[in-house]
């Protein structure tokens, strides 16, 4: 594939990703806003936060285009010559580990928030106690999301891989998967190392997935495609 035929499809595959991002900002600030002029005190923690997240979508457009062009124009025909060879493997270092699970998880959580509000629900983050308790929850319910459909709610567990691999989840997540069932879906987001993330949902992952013990529950990546809803 030629350089700039490289270029042009990231740079038109960067300008849906971000399009479809802000649309899906610009829906969901027109929501929260009617939900903050109606009384609702919680929606207007999550307005400001979408506000936050508008105000810099414009500058990490530009930053990811500048970076796919940097990277083509570092390709340059010639000659190829091994000069050596290494094996190169994932920091060990505790702090380099946090930082990407950390972004990891952000991006898994992106993708997940997207999907349910294209599928126009109303999504609230409940991953930390004060979120939980922002949404009306207990500090630790047993899941990321909390979604909410016309006549359907659904508690969410968020998990990401960087490839693909087994997941994992607590002894708390399980047992809410366990009284919730229906009510309760696992969105395992795999492949957030790469360009596009693959997002699997399962409905009632304690009926679904088989689950090997280990103080928390260890979900096989293969028994999550088998068991993904379309």
């Amino acid at each position: 594939m030629k350089a700039t035929q490289r270029l042009a499809e990231t740079q038109e595959y960067l300008q849906r990703a971000f399009d479809y991002q802000e649309s899906e900002l610009a829906a969901a600030r027109k929501r929260f806003t009617e939900k903050a002029r109606d009384g609702n005190r919680g929606a207007h923690a999550e307005l400001e936060r979408i506000k936050v997240q508008q105000s810099s979508l414009a500058q990490r457009r530009e930053q990811a285009l500048l970076q796919a062009r940097r990277e083509v124009d570092l390709i340059q025909p010639g000659r190829v010559e091994i000069l050596a060879s290494a094996l190169v493997q994932p920091s060990t270092d505790p702090e380099d580990i946090k930082a990407r699970d950390a972004e990891v998880e952000r991006i898994a959580m992106e993708v997940a928030i997207a999907f349910e509000s294209a599928q126009g629900a109303d999504v609230r983050d409940v991953s930390t106690p004060d979120k939980a308790r922002l949404a009306g929850l207990t500090d630790y319910p047993g899941f990321d999301l909390l979604s909410k459909r016309t006549g359907e709610e659904r508690g969410i567990e968020v998990k990401g891989r960087v490839g693909v691999g087994e997941i994992e989840l607590t002894e708390n997540e399980w047992a809410r998967a366990c009284i919730l069932r229906e009510r309760y879906w696992l969105y395992a987001v795999f492949d957030c190392g790469g360009a596009q993330p693959r997002l699997l949902r399962v409905q009632d992952p304690f009926a679904k997935l088989i689950a090997k013990a280990r103080g928390s529950v260890v979900i096989g990546y293969s028994d999550i495609v088998r068991s993904a809803s379309e």
